[in-house]
């Protein structure tokens, strides 16, 4: 059988990498300053946003083959469960369709996939919570990017989606100013974190499904038996 890889994720990270080479290579055509700074400003909103998709790609093409390889991941979908059931009003609703699923296990890793990917994951927050349920930690994620470099990355976008980039504490309207490095500095920055996410992936895949992934319902004397 062939290795499991994030192949759609990859596809969609280099989709993002041939938009910021289109957007880098218009920059070039323009003269007036406006449009230069609007230009830079798509350029960061749209790195964002493609980090923002990639991941959930990621979540969506790959989480469950990462939790059935992974012992760790398999505690976080535990907890992920354990607390639905503890939060949700009517818990006797939540067991009975998982009892009458036909594969329960993959119900509640959808229900995780679609908890993980309803919110923006443009943040350092929801980058870490969705790293976390693939069992892989923030800093080995950001040994190359730096969290600072991705914080500010962030901070500049939501200066743009929040507040238009507009100094807000200044009497008269006066606009944040992007250079093109550093709008390119931090296209680089969300490429180089969402590659390290796309490999570190790849290698809890090509690991191989783990002995104790066990049934998540047993029957033992006619009772059923939540094995968590």
């Amino acid at each position: 059988m062939a290795e499991k890889t994030a192949e759609k994720s990859r596809k969609v990270l280099n989709a993002l990498q041939e938009s910021i080479s289109s957007f880098q290579k218009l920059l070039g055509t323009i003269n007036d300053d406006l449009t230069k700074q609007n230009v830079l400003r798509s350029m960061i909103l749209f790195s964002c946003s493609g980090l923002d998709a990639i991941i959930k790609q990621l979540v969506i093409e790959t989480l469950e083959s990462v939790i059935e390889r992974d012992a760790e991941a398999q505690k976080q979908l535990h907890v992920f469960v354990a607390r639905q059931l503890k939060n949700n009003g009517d818990k006797y609703s939540l067991l009975a369709e998982l009892l009458t699923a036909r594969n329960s296990r993959k119900l509640l890793i959808e229900m995780l996939k679609k908890d993980l990917t309803f919110n923006s994951l443009q943040s350092i927050d929801e980058l870490s919570r969705v790293a976390g349920y693939f069992n892989i930690k923030m800093n080995d994620l950001i040994d190359n990017c730096g969290k600072d470099d991705l914080e500010k990355v962030f901070r500049a976008r939501n200066m743009i989606v929040h507040q238009m980039d507009v100094k807000l504490e200044r009497e008269q309207i006066e606009y944040n100013i992007h250079d093109e490095n550093e709008a390119s500095g931090f296209c680089e920055t969300i490429k180089t974190f969402a590659c390290k996410f796309i490999e570190k992936v790849n290698e809890k895949l090509a690991g191989e499904v783990t002995e104790d992934y066990a049934p998540l319902f047993s029957v033992a004397d006619g009772v059923i038996m939540l094995n968590f």
